[in-house]
């Protein structure tokens, strides 16, 4: 469970809630852009292989909603409770630290993929014999939590990927070598 997990933890962080249902059973609920149909079946893929249970889709105004139903998921995800979660705080369990420790690309593919882009940068720059114009890849997390946004900032600290702060919200990763380490286990959304 341990890699699948953490990844379904990181899209829950980034998109995702815990809603009550009948019967104390509990609905994990997951939101992805209907565009990225690779997304969406990652997503139901972990949502199935973590909770053991099956995982329908409802469609959404721009989006498909991934749901799942148990009485485990709070267990799974003790970050689950009242009201939006940038008004709570947001800490993990030991236990779930250990996870990350072990898996943490599998975090920061979670919280990317769920709330953050990968965007080509244009920058112009005058020369002596014209403007030379050329793109670079670079990477966006955005998050309203400040505690979700420092755990992707030192979950990219612990495999060596540097970012920085960009507006009260975002979080930017664009250094070559940060941007590499990314692209070999994110890349583009599809």
């Amino acid at each position: 469970m341990g890699e699948t997990y953490v990844y379904l933890l990181g899209l829950y962080l980034g998109d995702g809630c815990i809603s009550r249902a009948p019967k104390n059973v509990w609905r994990l609920r997951i939101f992805q852009d209907q565009r990225y149909t690779n997304l969406i079946a990652a997503c139901t893929s972990a949502m199935a292989e973590v909770g053991g249970v099956r995982v329908g889709h409802v469609q959404r105004i721009g989006c498909i909603e991934i749901g799942s139903y148990s009485k485990h998921w709070t267990c799974l995800f003790p970050q689950h409770g009242e009201g939006v979660k940038h008004e709570r705080v947001i800490q993990l369990k030991a236990w779930q630290n250990h996870l990350v420790w072990l898996h943490p690309q599998a975090l920061i593919r979670g919280l990317i993929q769920s709330d953050g882009c990968r965007v080509v940068n244009w920058v112009k720059r005058p020369l002596r014999d014209g403007i030379k114009k050329y793109g670079y890849i670079r990477y966006f997390f955005t998050n309203t939590s400040s505690d979700i946004r420092q755990l992707f900032v030192d979950t990219c600290a612990l495999i060596g990927v540097e970012c920085r702060p960009d507006g009260e919200k975002n979080i930017s990763i664009a250094r070559r070598h940060s941007v590499q380490l990314l692209e070999e286990f994110i890349g583009p959304k599809s």
